[in-house]
C-alpha cells in the first residue's frame, strides 16, 4: 500500500471562497466519525502498538487532539482581527502523546469529537469581518484566513486518516 506524502512536503492552495465554508466544515466535522469507522473493530493492543519508532494509532489521534486545542487560539486571533496568528508549539507533544497509548479508543475519539464540535461552533459564529480577515501565518509568513485554516485542518485530518489506514493495513499483512 502506498504511504501518503510527508506532511512537511505538502503545499496547500489557500484562498478559497467563503462559499466553500460548509464543505470544509463538514470535512472537519466528519473526521472523528471516519476514524471510528476505520478503527472500531481493532484490537486494543494494535491501537497502542508502535512500529519502527512511528506513532501508534492512539498517538496519531492524540496529535489531532493536541492540535485541536491550539486551533482554539487561532479562532481567537481571527475574532480579534490580529495581524499575526499565534505560534502553535508542539515541543511537548512526544511526552503527552505517549499517555494516549494507555487510553480507550472510544474515550480518545469522544474527546476529539467534543473538542472539534466546540471549535466548529466557534467558527460558525465568527462575524463576516473575522471570516474575511487575513492574518500572517507565523511559520511561513503566508496570509491565512479562517477558510485557509479549515482547509489546513481538513487536509491534515485526511493525511492522518490515510496514514492510519496504511498502518492498519500493514498490521493486517503482518498477521497473515
Amino acid at each position: 500500500m502506498m504511504r501518503p506524502v510527508p506532511w512537511s512536503q505538502r503545499e496547500l492552495p489557500f484562498g478559497r471562497g467563503l462559499d466553500e465554508l460548509p464543505v470544509l466544515m463538514e470535512r472537519a466535522r466528519g473526521t472523528p466519525h471516519r476514524l471510528r469507522a476505520l478503527l472500531q473493530h481493532r484490537a486494543p493492543e494494535a491501537l497502542s502498538l508502535r512500529l519502527s519508532g512511528t506513532w501508534s494509532v492512539l498517538e496519531h489521534i492524540g496529535h489531532l487532539i493536541a492540535l485541536q486545542d491550539r486551533f482554539e487560539e487561532r479562532v481567537t486571533d481571527f475574532e480579534l482581527l490580529r495581524p499575526r496568528l499565534c505560534v502553535i508549539d508542539l515541543s511537548d507533544q512526544e511526552r503527552t502523546l505517549a499517555g494516549h497509548r494507555q487510553r480507550d479508543l472510544g474515550d480518545v475519539l469522544e474527546e476529539l469529537h467534543l473538542k472539534r464540535m466546540a471549535f466548529l461552533r466557534r467558527v460558525e459564529r465568527l462575524p463576516q469581518a473575522s471570516l474575511s480577515h487575513v492574518a500572517a501565518h507565523p511559520c511561513k509568513d503566508r496570509p491565512m484566513r479562517p477558510m485557509d485554516m479549515l482547509l489546513w485542518i481538513a487536509e491534515h485530518d485526511d493525511h492522518h486518516l490515510a496514514t492510519l489506514r496504511a498502518l492498519v493495513a500493514g498490521q493486517e499483512q503482518d498477521r497473515t
